[in-house]
């Protein structure tokens, strides 16, 4: 139960973080929302309110509010509070639908390219929150190390490969990297690189990967700056 807890502190911790650009986000479909509303009730106005007009602006209302409940939607699944589950789940999908949520909470977005490989063909017997928490918390990492670059220039590479009976997902952000001591105790209860960092968040993503039979490491990319995190997930065809 202590570990539920933790985990589900850090889930709400993490957006906590992200809530600053989720109002903006929303923002978005509802500000669409109420001009094409106000639209409508101005074309009464002036006489000028024909069918193709409602059907424009009604279809074009339902759409954004089916985006704005989306985005809601997928916070309040991964905010809630639950017990554990194991399903077996193809990797790749539980990974674009952590980077969807990861995105969907950004008003500036970075650019995410996801390189999956053959693991569509094998599936990992995995508590899909859990493992969703864990790729999400290291996206959240990523773009923290970079916010000292241009926005344009901000990206991530997601690399998923296949060992043998394991399956391993890279994250390598291009921010200004750690040093090999910093590296070391990266995965260390209350070890942190923020100033305002509690040092819990990759101490639990630990935790969880190693639950489900797996390994959490960082390396320093041999091809330029940035961080690598990876953890492995044991798979089957």
């Amino acid at each position: 139960m202590h570990q539920e807890q933790l985990e589900h502190l850090s889930r709400l911790s993490i957006l906590g973080e992200l809530s600053g650009t989720l109002a903006h986000e929303l923002n978005q479909p509802l500000a669409s929302i109420g001009n094409y509303a106000q639209s409508l009730v101005l074309r009464v106005d002036n006489g000028r309110l024909t069918d193709a007009a409602v059907r424009e602006a009604s279809t074009e209302i339902a759409g954004q509010a089916e985006r704005a409940a989306g985005i809601l939607g997928r916070i309040r699944s991964f905010a809630r509070k639950r017990a554990t589950l194991r399903e077996r789940r193809v990797l790749p999908d539980l990974v674009r639908e952590a980077v969807t949520l990861f995105l969907g909470m950004l008003s500036s977005r970075p650019k995410i390219e996801v390189e999956e490989g053959t693991t569509a063909k094998y599936v990992v017997d995995v508590d899909p929150l859990q493992i969703q928490q864990v790729v999400l918390n290291l996206l959240k990492n990523g773009l923290d190390a970079m916010q000292h670059l241009p926005e344009t220039e901000r990206r991530m590479d997601i690399v998923l490969d296949q060992v043998g009976h394991v399956l391993r997902v890279a994250v390598r952000d291009f921010g200004h990297g750690l040093t090999p001591e910093a590296r070391q105790q990266l995965f260390e209860p209350f070890f942190t690189t923020k100033p305002d960092g509690l040092g819990l968040g990759l101490s639990i993503c630990t935790t969880i990967v190693e639950a489900h039979g797996g390994r959490l490491s960082a390396q320093a990319p041999s091809d330029g700056p940035g961080l690598v995190i990876s953890f492995t997930l044991p798979c089957h065809a």
